[in-house]
């Protein structure tokens, strides 16, 4: 595993090259421009599954939580830039919003073929001018970067009312379901398509388009995460849990986590606890 640390006033440059390596699910506290040089894996962003390749280009602001793991070798390049980057701070607000609706559902930058190119180099030139610490390298890194954040903030709004009001939608059933993940009748198909005003087969080809999952999968793990949360941080029964959550009764519960995690609840407790207090 190769690294390498550019660090500046309020941003960096980090550049990794590795076969194999895994980063758990985080939340920075800065705008963080992923450049894929080359490789393949998995990037989870907000609990959306993509399989990133060479060449691909994801821009993270402080809202997103991710996960990184590599398939094939990877090398890659951030481009990390704290709030005060930004002499302006409407900005911040500005790509916040922005990259809050394209990441919950977009994952990496769709941008044209030949703005891509462009801000490829643009990319290869900051992290060249970094190595290279030349005069004035600092005036220019901040300049191409500039002009690399217009690049891609203009490409991602052009065509960003339809896909915000998708995404809007998304974000709207997704909370739904979380705020009545304890009240399993209001989760049934029927329900959800009523409330929202769609058909039952809209709302599974909405999931599989823009999630790529199924309501139903969802809601299961939606389930499991609040289970498995509560199970480690807390030391409510079993009956208590299953209760909170709505399940018929704690046998049922039983056989829900038996069935999704492979563990009964009593083991699943012991082993969250014990990577607890690993990682603490």
């Amino acid at each position: 595993m190769t690294r390498t640390f550019f660090i500046y006033d309020n941003f960096e440059i980090y550049s990794l090259a590795t076969s194999n390596w895994k980063k758990d699910t985080h939340r920075h506290d800065f705008f963080e421009l992923l450049y894929i040089v080359a490789g393949s894996g998995t990037h989870i962003l907000n609990d959306n599954h993509h399989n990133y390749q060479a060449r691909d280009i994801y821009f993270l602001t402080p809202r997103d939580i991710h996960s990184f793991k590599t398939k094939t070798p990877t090398k890659f390049h951030c481009l990390r830039f704290l709030p005060g980057f930004f002499q302006d701070s409407q900005e911040i607000t500005i790509l916040e919003n922005i990259f809050n609706y394209h990441n919950q559902a977009q994952g990496r930058l769709m941008l044209p073929l030949e703005q891509a190119k462009f801000c490829e180099s643009l990319i290869q030139q900051i992290v060249k001018e970094s190595v290279q610490a030349k005069n004035n390298n600092l005036i220019i890194i901040r300049h191409l970067m500039a002009a690399m954040l217009e690049i891609i903030k203009r490409s991602v709004t052009i065509d960003g009312h339809h896909r915000m009001a998708q995404t809007l939608k998304i974000d709207r059933i997704l909370q739904y379901i979380r705020s009545n993940i304890a009240f399993p009748q209001l989760l049934k198909k029927q329900e959800i398509a009523k409330r929202f005003n769609i058909s039952e087969h809209y709302l599974y080809e909405y999931f599989k388009k823009h999630l790529h999952t199924t309501p139903q999968e969802f809601i299961i793990e939606t389930r499991l995460h609040v289970i498995q949360e509560k199970l480690r941080q807390s030391s409510l029964s079993f009956t208590e849990i299953s209760h909170e959550l709505g399940f018929k009764d704690s046998s049922h519960f039983n056989k829900f986590v038996k069935q999704h995690t492979g563990k009964s609840p009593s083991k699943l407790r012991v082993a969250l606890t014990a990577d607890r207090k690993n990682q603490g």
